[in-house]
């Protein structure tokens, strides 16, 4: 059968494989064919990097499939590549135009950027930054395709954006909350903050179209809030897995901080959207 290959410098070639082939086996026809050294190969489809001792069944690949080909920066093989497809070693290869939204940026409001699809995520963050005028630092940004967090030390094309409208991609952003100033001393010991009475107020809960208005304490941590909506809110109709998180005027909200802590006042709402966040700033 024939597949297609598109490395991320914007060569594309077609190579004849037989079904069942191994992932290893398609890359030493790729060697033979266009003499790409099998080490500098690593080959990505539907989103996922190919393993070796998979087969086109496991993936799965068929006829007239699509497959991304990533070479390491600098490589002989990438030279190669860019020099068969009629560019100069090191020649811009393929531009990912990527739309980044999310509550850190207001509602409505997006950001679009075009870059080399080789480019990292943290080169994303940066690039963000500089269109933001700072007000998306790189450091404090998670920002997140589909449900999952990207990884900083990827590059866009493992990620697969293509569609019907060539390479595109489509991210949330979304800014961590700031630690506070560290709160006054009262002379004893004790900070000023933990001296005063728990506060009871009501606090209104989004998820998408859907709202709910809770009562709770300022001393209540975010876990706290995650646990009571199950039985208090349960129209909300929240993903079973927890597979979400908490936004206060568009920070994320950490689950181990108190109301008090993100400064959360009687009347106010705290969004909710879908996915995880995970590592820290």
């Amino acid at each position: 059968m024939e597949v297609t290959f598109e490395t991320t410098q914007g060569r594309r070639f077609v190579v004849e494989i037989w079904y069942f082939s191994t992932v290893r086996r398609i890359k030493e026809y790729i060697l033979k064919q266009e003499g790409i050294p099998v080490e500098s190969q690593r080959l990505f489809f539907q989103g996922k990097e190919l393993e070796d001792d998979r087969d086109t069944e496991y993936y799965p690949i068929v006829e007239g499939s699509h497959v991304l080909i990533v070479l390491p920066d600098g490589s002989p093989a990438a030279a190669v590549t860019a020099a068969a497809d009629g560019h100069a070693a090191g020649a811009p290869g393929a531009v990912v135009h990527v739309v980044a939204s999310g509550p850190a940026l207001g509602q409505g409001r997006s950001v679009a950027l075009e870059l080399d699809a080789s480019c990292t995520v943290a080169r994303l963050k940066e690039m963000l930054q500089e269109r933001t005028d700072g007000a998306l630092p790189a450091t404090k940004v998670s920002v997140f395709l589909d449900k999952a967090e990207m990884e900083d030390d990827k590059a866009l094309v493992e990620f697969e954006p293509s569609s019907a409208e060539g390479m595109k991609m489509e991210v949330r952003v979304v800014v961590r909350q700031l630690p506070p100033s560290p709160a006054c001393n009262n002379g004893n010991g004790a900070a000023k903050v933990n001296n005063k009475l728990q506060q009871r107020m009501s606090v209104e809960v989004k998820w998408g179209a859907k709202t709910a208005t809770l009562e709770v304490s300022d001393m209540d941590a975010v876990k706290e809030l995650r646990a009571e909506l199950g039985s208090a809110a349960p129209h909300l109709l929240l993903p079973n897995d927890g597979a979400y998180f908490f936004i206060y005027k568009q920070n994320v909200m950490e689950e181990e901080r108190t109301l008090r802590w993100h400064d959360v006042k009687t009347g106010d709402t705290i969004e909710i959207f879908n996915g995880r966040v995970t590592g820290g700033a």
